[in-house]
């Protein structure tokens, strides 16, 4: 089992090496791309953007990736770079294909940065996780993996400033989003916004509050930034990342309301959207998200729950 282990070890870096590649997107500001799909035996788990920026005194890495073996990637690539310490590491929130990298960075004693509700939903959760990964990646190494708790807290709607050299950046603590344990890096040299609340060209998964999300949007959108960073996409400008994300969940929240107000179930309420699709694919999904009939409809379900909450009230 150890070399059965090892060999799927070496197998998995010798793929993700020759297809691991980091962009600097602003000065001192890279970026590793996942890709637009699912977590699968054919993309490794590397489906988040995760990257770093430079200061002149040292690193802050944000997101380690969906296994050791993308976090081992990332570091292998800030140290062809840089050999500055790496003085944080911010997992912006708790999904799996964020955080497990974490514990190739053991060795580079870094502060792990977290929301204050993110070591509670990694306990809840890591042993899914683990097994979800294991399952759809196909990497039996995960087994051993260890749960890396944030030892750095952030109290919700609060803000750690950092100097990292000449570089200031701010991590803040957002109220529930996409999940409840939602960070975001920005840095105030190139007015860089790094966020997993904001998804450019995959469908945005709902998992906390459609209502807050789009709040933070609002928020977001009212920052002085020049370039956005998603948690899946391209990074973009802020509008462009915005609107679009804005506009599905606008969307969303009036189809469902109106399918409370007219005391559908929910099941009808899917069944309609359904139908629609079939008739005019493009109005259902104007903003061409991929990965729309994976999220589309598990997102009718979480919003119909939370919005029933108003015909109650």
């Amino acid at each position: 089992m150890y070399l059965k282990i090892l060999f799927i070890f070496f197998l998995f870096n010798a793929k993700l090496s020759s297809c691991f590649e980091i962009e600097e997107i602003a000065e001192g500001i890279f970026v590793h791309y996942g890709v637009q799909e699912d977590t699968n035996k054919s993309n490794y788990g590397d489906i988040a953007n995760i990257g770093f920026i430079l200061g002149q005194k040292s690193i802050v890495v944000i997101d380690t990736g969906g296994s050791k073996h993308i976090g081992a990637e990332l570091l292998k690539r800030i140290r062809k770079i840089s050999d500055l310490p790496i003085s944080h590491i911010v997992i912006t929130h708790s999904h799996p294909d964020h955080f497990f990298g974490t514990e190739s960075f053991l060795s580079q004693n870094s502060k792990i940065v977290g929301h204050e509700k993110l070591n509670r939903s990694l306990l809840s959760n890591f042993n899914f996780y683990r097994d979800l990964q294991i399952n759809n990646i196909g990497d039996e190494s995960l087994k051993n993996s260890k749960l890396i708790k944030a030892d750095t807290i952030i109290k919700t709607n609060k803000v750690l400033r950092i100097n990292l050299g000449n570089r200031i950046i701010e991590i803040k603590a957002w109220e529930s989003g996409h999940t409840d344990n939602d960070l975001s890096v920005y840095d105030l040299k190139t007015k860089t916004f790094w966020s997993e609340n904001i998804f450019v060209g995959r469908t945005p998964s709902i998992r906390a509050s459609v209502l807050g999300w789009k709040k933070n949007l609002n928020e977001i959108k009212k920052m002085d930034i020049n370039l956005i960073v998603p948690g899946h996409g391209k990074a973009k400008k802020k509008e462009e990342a915005l609107d679009p994300i804005i506009n599905y969940f606008d969307r969303l929240i009036k189809q469902v309301r109106n399918f409370h107000q007219k005391n559908k179930s929910l099941q009808e309420s899917i069944n309609s959207v359904l139908q629609n699709e079939i008739i005019d694919s493009k109005k259902v999904n104007p903003e061409k998200w991929e990965l729309f009939t994976e999220y589309h409809y598990s997102n009718i379900t979480k919003v119909y729950t939370e919005l029933e909450w108003e015909q109650l009230n």
